[in-house]
């Protein structure tokens, strides 16, 4: 069974519940399916009357009754329940819904809609003759009712269901999120241990000091390019658990190397058609996150949650680009250890390469050839940023047949060796 302090925080319904009262002036508390009204009570404040009512141990429980009931009633109808309580007093109720479950209700009122007079006070009286509150007390209680129209009481009755709408369904997210985060810990405990197993059975002793594989970081990119979420995660999982067993006391070293691995997925997901200045203001604000983490499940979290919203940009990017333009790119991040052509492009999209040519340059701004160039120049970046892998593999993983050529390339683009990046790179580290 869920409760509502699971999903809702006190202070954020004691919020809600304040701006309540004083957008209508009408008090409200939330109250348990069964009446208990110890949630959230800061907005609430008894009435003379209830005060009066409440002094006994029965009186507390006929007013608990009263609001059970209220609440049963608005859950089967299913909106707002206008209601007299056992003392006379005009309440209503909304409920909160998990489902068909109950979690609670919304009550507001301790009001009347006629004329505090005499024969009011005989129905007070009547109804609460075995509580020992004497006519006096009622007599002097009863003039401070709030006296309030039916219109007033309509229309407070639907603000009222609007508010109950908006707590279960910021409620249901929090329990969505929450699940997620469950379930993401679960996933990255299973890539963990079957990483360990992996190594025992294999012997492979401690893994390599490059804590993210080339291959896995290209497959990574390659699924946010294309938008498949689902693989994504499994991968980021397995290089989170390499992360994990190469050094897992050294967060300064994982914040840097996660960082650096949410600055390519942004890059991917503007590939993919993602809108750059809202990929740029994520980079932002996830960086300044990260800066505020000191827990390795927690910096895990922050980039599955960098990794989500910049598939959710790739998702609603505007479709600019055509399905055979992103295929091309895809098909170049996922080769660029080949020495690719135009030629070699075209045949991978059946396309002419003169057509392609055409195409990609209409809906990049850019050649085939300068795309490709500097995507290994940005994969060469990346690799060099690790001291264990050397500046000639490096060459030939990103398709540079010749170390020399890589070299004077790269310095062409960066104004800087490779070597000499290497050794800011590991320098800022």
């Amino acid at each position: 069974m869920t409760s509502l302090h699971e999903i809702v925080a006190d202070g954020a319904l004691s919020h809600v519940l304040r701006s309540f009262k004083e957008a209508t002036g009408i008090a409200a508390r939330v109250v348990s399916p069964d009446g208990d009204s110890a949630l959230a009570p800061t907005a609430w404040e008894d009435c003379s009357l209830c005060a009066l009512v409440r002094t006994s141990i029965e009186g507390q429980c006929r007013c608990a009754q009263s609001y059970a009931r209220a609440a049963q009633q608005a859950s089967s109808i299913g909106e707002p329940c206008i209601f007299q309580c056992h003392a006379g007093l005009i309440c209503w109720a909304a409920p909160l819904m998990a489902g068909s479950e109950l979690l609670g209700s919304i009550l507001c009122g301790q009001v009347i809609m006629w004329d505090s007079d005499d024969l009011f006070v005989d129905e007070v009286m009547q109804r609460t003759h075995d509580l020992g509150i004497c006519r006096s007390q009622i007599r002097s209680a009863v003039p401070q009712l709030e006296q309030v129209s039916p219109r007033r009481v309509q229309s407070a009755a639907e603000l009222l269901s609007a508010m109950a709408t908006y707590i279960v369904q910021s409620g249901d997210l929090v329990l969505k999120q929450r699940n997620e985060i469950y379930r993401q810990q679960r996933l990255l405990g299973e890539a963990i241990q079957e990483r360990k197993r992996l190594e025992k059975e294999l012997s492979a002793g401690p893994p390599a000091r490059n804590m993210c594989s080339p291959r896995q970081e290209r497959e990574l990119m390659s699924t946010v390019r294309s938008g498949r979420r689902a693989e994504a995660k499994r991968i980021l999982n397995e290089l989170l658990a390499d992360i994990f067993l190469t050094d897992p006391t050294r967060i300064d070293i994982i914040k840097a190397r996660l960082l650096e691995l949410a600055v390519f997925l942004s890059r991917a997901a503007v590939e993919a058609g993602a809108e750059p200045q809202l990929i740029l203001g994520l980079n932002y604000e996830a960086v300044q996150t990260l800066s505020r983490l000191d827990a390795f499940e927690d910096v895990c979290l922050w980039i599955v949650g960098v990794l989500d919203k910049f598939l959710d940009g790739v998702a609603n990017a505007p479709q600019s680009r055509s399905g055979l333009v992103r295929e091309c790119i895809c098909f170049i991040h996922a080769n660029l250890d080949a020495r690719l052509s135009v030629t070699d492009i075209a045949a991978h999209v059946h396309m002419s390469p003169s057509r392609l040519s055409h195409l990609f340059k209409a809906e990049t701004g850019m050649s085939i050839m300068r795309y490709l160039s500097r995507a290994r120049l940005d994969e060469a970046k990346r690799l060099l940023a690790s001291p264990d892998t050397s500046v000639a593999r490096v060459s030939e993983q990103v398709g540079f047949a010749d170390p020399a050529h890589f070299s004077r390339s790269f310095k062409r683009a960066e104004g800087i060796s490779p070597s000499d990046y290497r050794q800011r790179a590991i320098t800022a580290e």
